[in-house]
């Protein structure tokens, strides 16, 4: 197994992830139009290029192959290799997700690391009844808690902030199953990743 995240730049963005040690559920949240999706991709380029497989769960279409191809390009690294070492399947309903998810709690790769990127969305979606989504949210936050307990190195990609009233109710159970919280802020034009002991409701 790989040891050591290649720290490709002496950056404050990447301290969390290069610092992490990846034994459960660390979570990455910010504003989606201040580039907090962006920012995940770019770790996974980082984990890519440091010898690790990377599996996007992907509920929100947020993943995009052209940020990890243009990663490449500043550091004239040959795109393919990366890209192999990235896998997505997309998710669109909360019973794909949930499916999905429990198939992660079967796996025994220890060289992967899993981005699950927009995960609640779908729960929020206009087709689900409130009732509905919230009960299954819960069953979301119950196979998160299992894949922190069998140690499966996966980082949450959410929005901090949804209008649906069920957010309310779910992120701090979301974020409890997190062993590292991060906020993803932009102030005055400049970035800077914030770590957070409890959740910042808007």
């Amino acid at each position: 197994m790989t040891t050591a995240i290649l720290n490709l730049r002496e950056e404050e963005m990447d301290a969390p992830i290069v610092k992490w040690e990846r034994n459960g559920i660390a979570m990455l949240t910010g504003i989606r139009d201040q580039g907090v999706y962006r920012l995940a991709l770019h770790w996974e380029f980082v984990f890519a290029v440091s010898g690790f497989s990377v599996f996007n769960l992907d509920c929100a279409i947020c993943f995009n192959p052209f940020r990890i191809t243009n990663e490449t390009r500043k550091y004239s690294i040959a795109p393919e290799p990366i890209l192999e070492k990235i896998f997505v399947q997309r998710a669109f309903t909360p019973y794909q997700i949930l499916d999905s998810l429990h198939s992660i709690t079967k796996q025994r790769n220890t060289d992967m690391v899993y981005f699950l990127l927009a995960p609640c969305k779908q729960f929020f979606d206009a087709d689900v009844a409130d009732d509905e989504g919230l009960f299954l949210l819960k069953k979301m936050v119950d196979v998160l808690e299992e894949i922190r307990s069998l140690k499966i190195p996966t980082l949450v990609v959410e929005s901090i902030s949804y209008k649906h009233k069920n957010f309310q109710t779910i992120f701090p159970k979301l974020m409890e199953t997190s062993e590292n919280f991060w906020e993803l802020q932009i102030q005055n034009g400049l970035s800077r990743i914030k770590t957070r002991k409890s959740p910042l409701l808007r």
